[in-house]
């Protein structure tokens, strides 16, 4: 049976369903095993796993970590985490203080580039809202429609995401520079936390060409990729697949399933998922 290691409940700032919404859509697509992976928080983690008690589907703790290592925006997914771990709290707290007080900064970088957007379209996803947010509110502000650099977007399946990706993710010209940690420390706290640290879509984030960089991070204790993903081409997949043979580390899967600010996504779409992925990270968690 197929699992889906890369999910988003509301509780991250681009999502949608709540964890119980999360669980039925993942029984009702027959999946075995499905890991909530939010933004930076574990708030929506105990919840889920008290739904898949009830559906019978296998919920895993994990957590999507924003970090930065050798300037590069880097997402770290931490799986069976012990999410009662006060400094994982501690640190996600801290990332979330530090975005909600960013909110006016990006909006005024924004603004300066010649962007309209009102805070209260940003904000309509959530009190912690992540840059496909402002996103939202540029590309769905009428006084932005004769600006020619979002023509090529528009239309686009993903477009509103891959404006984001282009021009607001971090060390991107359109981006208000925010506090994150750096990658080393959070594969070290996931380690902390009993967890399994696994590098999210390289392909997003890095070229080919930096595997140098993800050899770097197996030093910190890195223990694998997730290859196939909705982020990545049958391209990046090979590559990544056969990177991660060659160093011997884990291979996931996942989706990255969020709901309406993702829709062409659905969970449980991705088919290189069997279940033998989870019980290889489960070989790796810390007892």
């Amino acid at each position: 049976m197929a699992v889906d290691l890369h999910v988003h409940t509301a509780a991250s700032g681009d999502g949608e369903f709540s964890s119980w919404a999360i669980v039925k859509i993942a029984s009702e697509a027959k999946l075995q095993a499905i890991a909530i992976t939010d933004h930076d928080t574990i708030d929506s983690v105990e919840e889920a796993v008290k739904w898949g008690g009830e559906y019978n589907v296998e919920v895993i703790p994990g957590c999507e970590f924003s970090s930065i290592y050798e300037n590069k925006w880097l997402h770290i997914l931490g799986y069976y985490i012990d999410y009662h771990k006060p400094e994982l709290i501690q640190l996600c707290e801290k990332v979330k203080k530090a975005r909600e007080n960013n909110i006016d900064a990006q909006i005024d970088k924004l603004h300066q580039t010649g962007f309209f957007l009102e805070k209260e379209k940003v904000m309509e996803d959530s009190s912690d809202p992540l840059p496909i947010s402002f996103g939202r509110a540029i590309f769905t502000d009428s006084r932005n429609n004769g600006n020619q650099m979002l023509e090529k977007y528009r239309g686009k399946a993903n477009g509103i995401l891959d404006f984001c990706q282009d021009w607001m993710i971090y060390g991107r010209p359109y981006n208000a520079v925010q506090y994150f940690p750096n990658t080393k420390e959070v594969i070290e706290l996931i380690l902390q936390c009993g967890g399994v640290p696994i590098l999210a879509h390289p392909g997003a984030s890095l070229r080919e060409e930096e595997n140098g960089l993800i050899v770097e991070l197996l030093k910190f204790g890195l223990a694998g990729i997730e290859v196939f993903t909705s982020w990545h081409n049958e391209k990046q997949e090979r590559h990544y697949q056969k990177f991660a043979q060659d160093k011997k580390i884990l291979i996931t899967a996942g989706s990255d399933f969020h709901g309406k600010m993702k829709p062409q996504i659905l969970m449980g779409q991705i088919t290189s998922s069997p279940y033998t992925i989870v019980e290889q990270l489960k070989s790796r968690v810390r007892l």
